[in-house]
């Protein structure tokens, strides 16, 4: 009974949209706002996906990750968001999913994305020196701060988002800045925990005043601020680095895994990478960076995947995200590495013997670059 309610009033509502398209011209879609990684990169690319002088009704989430955000976005031009366009997007999709009145989720997420050569078509708001200034003294941050963020799963379980995969190896602990925070405060610098921190989240060991969203309380502005006006921010690969990418910001991904092109196309311009090591328990050896970024598990999977290969994610040392840190600073005022540049050349010619369109995207036109200290301790790795 419930198919057929949903097939006669996607047929109905097929019909209607193509006589009203015939006099204004719009789209159907869905935004997926309760995790912020989905809320920043599919706006941004429903955005890029619109023609234009069309109309754009989107059908959020119930829960929303950001409400400041997600209220900067309702401001654009041409778009609006009801749930009720929801029940139209699905109702439509089950029809016909390939329908021209919907921009569809396959379309957000293509395996190997060129989004971030473009500039964002997002307008975010300009706030002066004296506005950050005068905001984060308020919590007693210095103009000078690092954001930081290490990804569990304590958000999706706090919100009863019941996510189905398993993201586990794409986790690390907070504790692991250990050697950076302290690097940190001898220079001076503030340190943010980006992203929503929960009281299992044990910080008492740093004997450095970590800022939390504790601190800051419900304030969801200040954490657009934070990830915009930091220095740089370090995060693993998940949806924390999305919104300093919809900034085109440079970021440090540290223990970034899935390693393989698809994933590094979703990395922001100009970014540094420190990958995670694969260990292959059968034969006794880490997977060379050919063989390992030639991994394509698929990441919608209930179990884990490198497991159920017999592989072990090995998580990046303290030290080595220290010497990437460093290595972000030298980057952030240009300064020349001849070994980053010779490392990463190897790097680039010998991880593929195809796809040269993507290699050049991803080393020459959003240029990112890998660890050069990585790269240099782990060169038997190259073969």
């Amino acid at each position: 009974m419930k198919n057929l309610i949903l097939f006669t009033f996607g047929y109905l509502a097929i019909i209607i949209c193509k006589i009203l398209n015939k006099f204004i011209k719009f789209k159907i879609t869905v935004l997926a706002t309760s995790r912020i990684g989905h809320l920043t990169q599919n706006f941004e690319l429903i955005l890029l996906l619109a023609p234009k002088n069309t109309l754009i009704f989107i059908g959020p989430d119930n829960k929303v990750a950001n409400n400041f955000i997600l209220d900067l976005f309702k401001k654009h031009k041409n778009v609006f968001f009801s749930k009720v366009f929801k029940y139209f997007y699905h109702s439509i999709f089950y029809v016909n999913p390939n329908s021209s009145i919907l921009i569809v989720w396959a379309k957000f997420n293509p395996k190997f994305s060129f989004q971030l050569k473009y500039k964002s078509k997002i307008k975010l708001p300009y706030y002066t020196n004296a506005k950050i200034n005068e905001t984060i003294s308020k919590f007693n941050i210095n103009k000078n701060f690092v954001g930081l963020h290490s990804r569990n799963n304590l958000y999706l379980e706090k919100h009863s988002l019941n996510d189905k995969n398993f993201h586990d190896y794409r986790n690390f602990n907070f504790e692991d800045f250990s050697l950076v925070i302290d690097h940190l405060k001898k220079k001076n610098n503030s340190i943010i925990k980006l992203g929503e921190t929960f009281p299992e989240e044990n910080l008492i060991n740093f004997q450095t005043k970590i800022h939390t969203s504790i601190d800051f309380g419900s304030n969801e502005e200040i954490d657009y601020i934070l990830n915009k006006y930091s220095r740089y921010n370090v995060v693993g690969n998940s949806g924390a680095g999305n919104i300093s990418s919809m900034f085109r910001k440079k970021i440090l991904y540290i223990n970034y895994i899935p390693f393989n092109l698809n994933h590094l196309s979703k990395c922001s311009p100009g970014s540094l990478i420190l990958p995670k090591k694969i260990y292959n328990k059968k034969e006794g050896r880490f997977l060379s960076f050919k063989e390992n970024i030639s991994i394509d598990f698929a990441i919608h999977s209930s179990v884990d995947p490198y497991e159920k290969h017999n592989l072990t994610v090995v998580n990046n040392s303290p030290q080595e995200i220290l010497d990437a840190v460093i290595e972000m600073e030298e980057i952030l005022i240009n300064k020349n590495n001849d070994d980053s540049i010779k490392l990463n050349d190897l790097f680039w010619k010998r991880i593929t013997d195809n796809n040269s369109e993507e290699i050049n995207y991803l080393k020459n036109e959003i240029k990112l670059s890998i660890s050069t200290q990585f790269l240099k301790n782990n060169q038997n790795l190259y073969e």
